[in-house]
């Protein structure tokens, strides 16, 4: 490993080394919190039947996602950019490991707040990871490969997040299956059918532990100094990100994924509580992984192709291909019959396209970025998704009371999307943003 005061070559054996143990520790956290999310859902749904917190799990847990990067960004992102981020990660990691040993505890005590504060700590612990993962990327594997390092991370990612719900609703499901068999169908089954599976992923967490052992020491900027401001700084991120015209118009398309990204979400949770009524008998969960896994599948795929295609160099023209082909793929997924096969296949065509339309704006943002202002920067743009996560709650919510079916709610993201295509297209002939 290389010292902190040495700068960090891309063509090293090291360099590559640290750059797949950072993708396998991302995977792992992005694993465990869609895990832990699956199986709370799956708990509350069926423990909590009937109550405020119960019916409403999918809203409160998403609401948990973006609140600590509203409330923290700036100064996780000042810790990115004061440490070595090779640091930051690993104690990252730590604190992922201990937070499993209160949602454990919650789950012996039986209370469904003390798992929902467990889940939030999980969020707070990946607002400390993020701009570490994402900042420390072009510091291992330089500009040229920063566009393949992206799409490997978004696929890995993908494969993280798909594999924690698939395993986290599957195993919760099954469970629950296992014990209403045993002792006769029953809501308090619930909480046996929990425990085991969360404690099965909290000893999991260890194995990221030594993996990031592995990652390459980066320079520690002991010139930045942390100042009370940095608590508001945001506003000033938000500021110095949105005074550049580049920087601006990508980080607000990248919102705007995320956007649609939150609400589909909460979508395939609406569609799944739509197919599995009966929550004594659960089925929720894993009707919902089952969609997360197909969108996921997709993406991985999607991703994997862009970083092919990118590997000379970030091609930008692709996220006008991907907004278009999310457009027909929401289209059909409002339209045909929820857990068909053609809807699947229109869910796997949401996802291919949602890889073509982030990858390379992602890969952009962070190469545009001055070295100095990298963790703010990404921290101000993780702010910006925060705060579309809350867009998506707050209209998911909305047209909920207005009385719109899931599949009807779908079917207005499809021409924002078509809008937004068009404007990207508009922006890349335009000749004052070539640079984009």
């Amino acid at each position: 490993m290389m010292s902190e005061s040495e700068p960090v070559s891309e063509k090293t054996s090291s360099s590559w080394l640290s750059l797949w143990a950072v993708l396998e520790v991302q995977a792992q956290n992005a694993f465990n919190d869609n895990f832990v999310k699956l199986v709370l859902i799956g708990l509350a749904v069926t423990a909590a039947a009937g109550s405020a917190i119960g019916d409403n799990i999918e809203f409160i847990l998403a609401a948990m996602i973006p609140l600590p990067f509203i409330l923290l960004a700036p100064v996780t992102g000042w810790f990115s950019d004061r440490y070595s981020k090779n640091r930051v990660i690993y104690v990252a990691l730590v604190f992922q490991f201990l937070i499993f040993g209160l949602i454990v505890v919650s789950l012996l005590m039986k209370s469904v707040q003390l798992a929902v504060f467990g889940f939030f700590l999980l969020a707070v612990q990946s607002t400390l990871f993020s701009p570490a993962k994402q900042g420390i990327l072009k510091e291992i594997v330089g500009s040229q490969k920063l566009g393949t390092a992206n799409g490997l991370m978004q696929m890995l990612t993908m494969v993280g997040i798909l594999g924690g719900m698939a395993a986290g609703g599957g195993w919760f499901d099954s469970q629950l299956a296992a014990l209403n068999a045993e002792k006769g169908v029953s809501v308090d089954n619930a909480w046996g059918a929990a425990l085991v599976p969360v404690i099965a992923a909290g000893l999991a967490s260890i194995l990221p532990l030594v993996i990031g052992l592995f990652i390459q020491k980066t320079p520690d900027h002991p010139g930045t100094r942390f100042k009370t401001a940095v608590f508001w700084s945001h506003f000033l991120d938000l500021k110095y990100l949105f005074g550049h015209a580049v920087l601006r118009r990508t980080g607000l398309l990248i919102a705007f994924y995320w956007l649609v990204a939150n609400f589909l979400g909460l979508a395939f949770f609406g569609f799944a509580k739509e197919l599995n009524p009966d929550v004594a008998s659960g089925g929720v969960s894993s009707s919902s992984g089952r969609m997360f896994i197909v969108i996921g599948a997709g993406l991985i795929f999607g991703s994997l192709l862009v970083s092919l295609l990118t590997r000379k160099g970030n091609k930008l023209f692709l996220s006008i291909l991907g907004g278009l082909g999310m457009a027909a793929g929401l289209a059909a997924v409002g339209t045909l019959q929820p857990e068909s096969m053609s809807w699947f296949g229109a869910v796997v065509v949401v996802g291919f396209s949602s890889g073509f339309f982030v990858v390379p704006l992602n890969a952009h943002l962070q190469d545009q970025i001055e070295e100095s202002h990298r963790g703010r920067v990404l921290s101000a743009q993780n702010l910006m998704g925060s705060f579309s996560g809350i867009v998506a709650i707050v209209a998911s919510s909305l047209m909920k009371l207005m009385g719109l079916s899931v599949s009807v709610q779908t079917l207005v993201f499809v021409p924002l999307l078509i809008v937004v295509s068009y404007v990207l297209s508009r922006m890349l002939k335009s000749s004052a943003l070539k640079a984009i």
